[in-house]
């Protein structure tokens, strides 16, 4: 009898003992399947200052800035790795407010651009929209908020104890801070707590990578929520501290950014993501039409359009001017200015010799031998002339191509492009492309 008892004491010991040992371990990991829907919303603050040289002095400039986006989203297959490849939302909001050294800036997107598609590439993210070309700003509003596709890979997908660590994978690391390149990291996770419904992670440490030809270095603290339940994160507070030098496209930033990340499931699939409206979208990056993974811009007063690559980054703008650099994987090559013109007759336009003229006042402009001057043929009842020379402008050997483009009401513009001399042999037909996009007046739907 005794040995009864004592052989069921130790039956029990040693159940109890199993049990609690496998509450103290969870599989910390997602399995992406397709079909997986999904509800997020994502709040953003940053706070910070712009660093820019002005005569010859240094001046720090206040930046701050808040967005909001919500959406649902049906993952339409994993990547290699196991992570988020390709999927498919809706955005019900997706704005931001900014103020740039007092300068107040509101963004939205479109009704009609509120359908994306987010899928890995071989440059990382590619965000677009089947319903057409996004704006420069409609596509930072869409690719610049936390890339959700990184979640799964943010985690070890392996056996955990509470305090067990691990290295977030680098593919992960650079997707969640926006870089095109990583040039290293230590940013390590902790299994912080389990509990008999959750599991809570903190990630912390450095990332430098570039962005848009900037060098960017991120001190990351973040904790996240994870359910056993799902076996999906389902809240993510994510913060960094940012100092980005200065790029070809970008001012150099010190800055501190917050988002807080709410993932919910969802147990009916939207209508404005069923199988009618994504069937029409081609999986494979080679089979995408062209107009979709190109940007618009309209000008503010109505007077042109086009359509663009996305090599080509909107720096600045006036009422009379827009100016846009062309950058190959973060590296400068060439910069375009669109002026807006004097009207002409209907049917006219300036002539060559005045448009020469002109450009004969050219500020520290140096022409050395011309390598083209004419009209060159177009369409739609336009009318375009252009001047290239090489030379050299503010002491830098450069190509300059100076192109004059008339409509068939009298609308002109002016186009410049400059191009180091270095690099002539990349730039082709990229300008001519450009200055063929145009239209006047048009709107693009």
């Amino acid at each position: 009898m005794i040995d009864i008892i004592r052989h069921g004491f130790i039956f029990v010991v040693v159940f109890l003992g199993n049990s609690l040992a496998q509450a103290d371990t969870i599989m910390l990991g997602e399995e992406v399947q397709s079909g997986d829907l999904w509800r997020y919303e994502i709040r953003l603050d940053v706070r910070g200052k712009m660093i820019v040289q002005r005569d010859g002095k240094t001046e720090a400039l206040p930046i701050k800035a808040q967005g909001e986006h919500h959406f649902v989203e049906r993952v339409h297959a994993p990547d290699a790795s196991g992570g988020i490849g390709m999927v498919l939302r809706h955005y019900l909001q997706a704005r931001s407010q900014s103020e740039n050294a007092g300068e107040k800036t509101e963004r939205d997107l479109a009704p009609n651009r509120r359908l994306i598609v987010a899928k890995r590439s071989t440059q990382g993210t590619l965000h677009f929209s089947p319903n057409g070309p996004l704006t420069q700003e409609e596509l930072e509003l869409v690719a610049e908020h936390f890339d959700t596709l990184c979640l799964p890979t943010l985690l070890p997908n392996r056996e955990l104890r509470e305090g067990d660590t691990w290295e977030v994978a680098a593919a992960a690391v650079q997707h969640a801070c926006l870089f095109e390149g990583l040039i290293k990291h230590d940013l390590q996770g902790k299994l912080e707590k389990i509990t008999s419904d959750t599991a809570e992670f903190s990630l912390q440490g450095t990332a430098e990578g570039i962005e848009y030809g900037a060098h960017a270095k991120l001190t990351i603290t973040a904790r996240g929520e994870y359910s056993r339940k799902t076996g999906r994160i389902t809240r993510l507070t994510w913060e960094q501290t940012d100092s980005r030098q200065q790029g070809p496209a970008s001012p150099a930033t010190e800055i501190h950014a917050k988002v807080v990340l709410t993932r919910t499931p969802l147990e009916q699939e939207p209508k404005e993501l069923a199988a009618e409206v994504r069937n029409s979208i081609p999986t494979q990056e080679k089979e995408l039409p062209l107009a979709w993974t190109q940007l618009r811009y309209h000008d503010p007063l109505g007077g042109f359009a086009f359509t663009y690559g996305r090599n080509w980054h909107i720096v600045g703008r006036t009422r009379d001017h827009l100016v846009m650099r062309w950058l190959e994987r973060g590296e400068f090559i060439g910069q375009a200015t669109i002026t807006r013109w004097k009207k002409a007759d209907p049917g006219q336009h300036t002539s060559p010799a005045d448009f020469k003229q002109t450009l004969q006042r050219l500020p520290n402009w140096q022409p050395e031998q011309v390598l083209a001057d004419g009209t060159i043929p177009t369409d739609s009842g336009r009318w375009l002339y252009r001047i290239t020379a090489r030379g050299h402008q503010d002491g830098l050997p450069v190509i300059q191509s100076f192109y004059l483009l008339a409509g068939p009401q009298g609308d002109q513009v002016a186009i410049t492009f400059i191009i180091p001399q270095n690099q002539a042999a990349r730039a082709g037909t990229q300008d001519l492309e450009l200055v063929n996009a145009i239209r006047f007046p048009a709107r693009i739907p």
